[in-house]
């Protein structure tokens, strides 16, 4: 085929090098199709083919080559084109080493050759990536590389290197007052400057994304977006956010599609999640040379897999595909109308439970996933909530996540992201109290991060509700402790890996059971940042104090795995008969108490007894 391609190129071209009126002719017919002028006129550079019968890569023997467009990259160059005409973003994922960079860099090009007064602009995350003689990643060197190539007819004056109309970071056709401008990618990166489209280049790599993408939204209405994941960031990109938003129209270049690539292709199915997946020879072959997280962002195009993920998602999908489900009830649980929060207190202390509104909707807030009697969890056990408050703003939820202790099983989930704190205190305690629990405190046991908005909600539980039951800091070396701000679980970087550290341990080797899907997908979501910290990928870019505000389902979740401040639960008393077994072997052990509870010597700190 390449062959064959360079022979009609050379017989078009030679026949044209006299001849004015074919040179209009296939002007004509290049403005008209991109591709027709992709496959007659560009070439492009690569250092390395695929062998044939071993489908590894090999050094190529010709480093300059015919562009000849694949299937894939005909529909790629067509997409790019429809968003500059028609003025829309348009996005592209992709794998490594599918030809998505050039497709960009000839369609501006084909725009800055052939449309007249076309105001382009390409930015990538370094200047040395834009425009830096020798460095065939920039984006320029592409351009110049196609000038190089194109006939003298078609070429416009003084635009090869060194001429001038072809200065750093810029590129200008005096035929038709057309230019590309380049630049580097700051947070104001655009701003104040009017363009026919922009190209971000490998834009999960930038340190500004959020920032980048509001400066030039005001640039152009066609932003062209480029990139494979980033493998340090994974979802916690702009670029990801971006491209899973639903206000950008995405095209996906996946390795399958490459015409050596995707040779002798096949799928398997997983056992666990019973999902299918592509694979080839090539595929098996890179599998093994490299590491499941360069598979994940190079080739796969996994967002979540490619960034530094906390838990092992394999881990995840099985827990998933082994005891997540649809709950078996959805409530809304609150107090009754009227219920002032003076008298709060008191109905803490009766447990009372006719205080309580408990109704079903198919929209509950609270889903339930245990058997409920008499409407409420079993009283026989004893529950521990995980508690995660955000601003309630709508930005993201606030959770109570709740476990019975004795099961090691999350019954039941309540999230809300427009609950401000004070009313989610109120809700926290409603719930406590329909969940109530085994003697002797016939309550369950609260601990929240208390990080953030989480400091009102303790205040509020504590001081104003006056709740018994909930976790406090115990100091190390002291007895006896004032009550003061220590409630609370205080999230630090250290204390927050070691919790989600467990949590994904758990995962692993059982000892919890969590059925709720949504929960468990939250969790693929926490990566490691690059300051250190660790949280949800889509606040990467957020600010130490935004981070605060953040609540979520994995917080809730891993703050009811640490449950030892629990204690033992007491049933019902049991009446033993007279003259029983266990009535005589009762009194048996009554009387050896008191007899060694006379030998003081032997229990100095123990009661006096009259013996």
């Amino acid at each position: 085929m390449q062959l064959a391609n360079i022979r009609w190129r050379a017989d078009l071209m030679r026949a044209a090098e006299n001849d004015k009126v074919l040179q209009e002719d296939l002007m004509a017919a290049c403005k008209q199709s991109i591709l027709f002028w992709t496959n007659l006129c560009v070439w492009t550079y690569h250092q390395f083919d695929f062998d044939p019968v071993t489908h590894k890569p090999i050094p190529a023997k010709h480093a300059h080559n015919p562009f000849i467009t694949w299937e894939v990259q005909d529909r790629h160059l067509t997409f790019i084109e429809e968003g500059i005409d028609k003025g829309e973003d348009r996005g592209t994922k992709k794998s490594r080493d599918m030809g998505a960079s050039w497709d960009c860099i000839v369609a501006f090009h084909h725009k800055w050759l052939f449309r007249p007064d076309s105001q382009l602009l390409e930015m990538s995350r370094t200047e040395g990536y834009v425009d830096e003689r020798g460095n065939h990643k920039s984006l320029f060197w592409k351009h110049d590389y196609i000038n190089t190539w194109l006939p003298d007819w078609m070429r416009p004056p003084n635009c090869l290197p060194g001429q001038k109309n072809r200065r750093k970071m810029h590129l200008h056709n005096e035929l038709i007052e057309s230019t590309i401008d380049g630049e580097s990618t700051t947070a104001h990166a655009g701003s104040g400057d009017r363009r026919l489209a922009v190209l971000l280049d490998e834009f999960s790599k930038v340190d500004n994304g959020r920032a980048m993408r509001s400066a030039t939204a005001d640039v152009t209405p066609c932003r062209i977006v480029n990139s494979t994941p980033n493998p340090d960031r994974g979802a916690g990109t702009e670029f990801s956010r971006w491209l899973n938003s639903g206000q950008i129209k995405v095209f996906t270049m996946a390795w399958w599609e490459h015409p050596e690539k995707g040779i002798d292709r096949y799928t398997v199915q997983d056992e666990v999640t019973q999902e299918y997946k592509i694979r080839s020879p090539w595929y098996d072959n890179e599998n093994e040379r490299r590491s499941p997280r360069e598979m994940a962002c190079e080739i796969d195009m996994e967002d979540l897999e490619a960034g530094d993920a906390i838990f092992t998602h394999t881990n995840i999908d099985k827990h998933i595909a082994l005891f997540g489900r649809d709950p078996i009830v959805r409530l809304d649980v609150n107090f009754k109308k009227g219920v002032a929060n003076d008298a709060v207190k008191a109905i803490i202390g009766q447990r009372d439970v006719k205080k309580i509104t408990m109704k079903m909707s198919p929209k509950g807030k609270l889903k339930v996933w245990t058997n409920l009697l008499m409407n409420r969890p079993d009283q026989s056990k004893r529950y521990i909530f995980g508690i995660d408050t955000s601003k309630g703003q709508g930005a993201s939820n606030s959770v109570v996540s709740i476990k019975c202790k004795d099961t090691g099983q999350k019954i039941a989930e309540w999230a809300d992201a427009n609950t401000p704190p004070y009313e989610f205190a109120r809700i926290v305690i409603a719930l406590a109290i329909w969940c109530g629990g085994a003697n002797p405190r016939r309550l369950p046991f609260l601990k929240w991060e208390k990080n953030g908005p989480g400091l009102d909600l303790g205040k509020l539980i504590v001081e104003i509700f006056g709740y018994p039951y909930f976790y406090k800091k115990k100091k190390i070396g002291v007895t006896k402790q004032k009550q003061g701000t220590a409630y609370g679980w205080h999230s630090d970087r250290d204390g927050k890996l070691a919790l989600l550290m467990i949590y994904d341990r758990m995962l692993a080797h059982g000892g919890y059971i969590n059925p709720s899907i949504i929960s468990l997908e939250e969790c693929k979501y926490y990566i490691h940042y690059p300051d250190g910290g660790c949280g949800p990928a889509d606040l990467v870019e957020e600010s130490a104090g935004a981070k605060k505000t953040h609540g979520d389902r994995t917080i809730a979740d891993a703050l009811t795995l640490e449950d030892k401040e629990i204690p033992k639960g007491k049933g019902a008393a049991v009446h033993i008969p007279g003259n029983s077994a266990g009535h005589r072997f009762n009194e048996y052990k009554k009387k050896r108490k008191a007899k060694n509870m006379g030998k003081k010597w032997q229990h100095p700190y123990g009661d006096k007894v009259n013996v």
